[in-house]
């Protein structure tokens, strides 16, 4: 899948088929924009596993003070995230 690399550019529905094209989830296609990514499995592994793919796929540092669970909760709140981080 190509993902735009422009800032602000990232969508939620992106986000979730980028999330399954990287193995880091598996989300259903209709997988809602503002779903609990914690309840779709998103665990402490998974999140170690985000960070290491978003830091590569997108070229930006994620800090520790990003890795809320407000900033992870969600497609929409990740994909957010992302987008305020990528230059």
């Amino acid at each position: 899948m190509e993902v735009s690399k422009k800032k602000n550019s990232l969508s939620p529905t992106e986000l979730i088929d980028w999330l399954n094209d990287e193995g880091v989830l598996e989300l259903d296609w209709d997988f809602p924009e503002a779903g609990d990514l914690f309840t779709a499995g998103l665990d402490s592994m998974a999140v170690m596993q985000l960070v290491v793919a978003v830091e590569d796929r997108f070229k930006v540092e994620l800090t520790p003070e990003d890795l809320t669970r407000a900033n992870l909760a969600t497609p929409a709140s990740l994909a957010a995230l992302i987008s305020r981080k990528t230059p």
